[in-house]
């Protein structure tokens, strides 16, 4: 293996060794930004990467489809990064390039993308047994044709919210009967959520955040503490727009 597909390789594995015990430390690298579009047309989108710290950082980056575990050299995507490797000086910066390679891509709706910075600090000279840790981020490239139906801004409006038992979903046959709240996303955009809640008539339950893709269903599991048969709700969502930026939408959930 050549010495820079080491070097890559070890960076990784890091991240998955001691990524671990990053709940200990501090990640040093900051994204400019929580999330990419990336309009088909446009020749390339870039994020300002920064380092605040008082020491070197070493960044490796890259894009993948959705799969987290796999080596960057495994993975196939339509997008060239550039640089894939940065130093990055104390109180300095790197900008990082992502060109779309024009395969061809869903034409009726967004694609997603993850972009990946994963840094490290440089090894110390003459000291071997040294616990180092490696952080990784991750964030959304959402691939966006042109002339879609519709408006990102106004997709979470569209969304329909309902209670469904496991045996009521499409994926009856491994269900259980539990209580889901289900979405139903009619746009062709991604929408995710920040904080979710159901008030049931002053109670609220809290959900888990996620997202729900274009054209797709998604559920979220109920709080087995929560009442086994909840009327008269409606649920509080925060969107996530394409800047970061949050709202609150609030609808009855049926």
């Amino acid at each position: 293996m050549a010495p820079v597909a080491r070097f890559l390789n070890s960076l990784v594995i890091g991240a998955m060794l001691l990524g671990l015990f990053s709940g200990a430390a501090q990640a040093g690298i900051i994204l400019q930004g929580t999330r990419l579009v990336y309009p088909a047309e446009a020749r390339e989108v870039t994020l300002k990467i920064s380092n605040p710290g008082t020491v070197p950082l070493l960044a490796q980056s890259w894009v993948d489809d959705g799969d987290a575990s796999k080596y960057p050299e495994e993975i196939k995507v339509p997008f060239l990064l550039a640089p894939a490797v940065s130093r990055l000086e104390p109180e300095g910066s790197a900008v990082l390039r992502i060109s779309y390679l024009k395969a061809p891509l869903a034409k009726d709706r967004e694609t997603l993308f993850w972009l990946n910075v994963l840094e490290m600090p440089p090894r110390e000279e003459n000291k071997d047994n040294v616990l180092q840790f490696s952080f990784r981020s991750r964030i959304k490239i959402f691939f966006r044709p042109d002339n879609l139906a519709g408006s990102s801004h106004t997709a979470a409006e569209k969304l329909r919210w309902e209670f469904k038992r496991g045996t009521q979903l499409k994926e009856a046959s491994t269900q259980s009967d539990a209580l889901v709240v289900k979405v139903t996303n009619p746009t062709p955009y991604y929408v995710s959520f920040g904080r979710m809640e159901v008030d049931l008539e002053g109670r609220h339950v809290a959900l888990k955040p996620g997202m729900v893709a274009p054209f797709s269903d998604e559920v979220f599991p109920w709080p087995a503490s929560a009442p086994k048969e909840p009327k008269k709700a409606s649920i509080r969502y925060e969107v996530i727009n394409d800047f970061g930026g949050r709202r609150l939408i609030n609808t009855p959930l049926l």
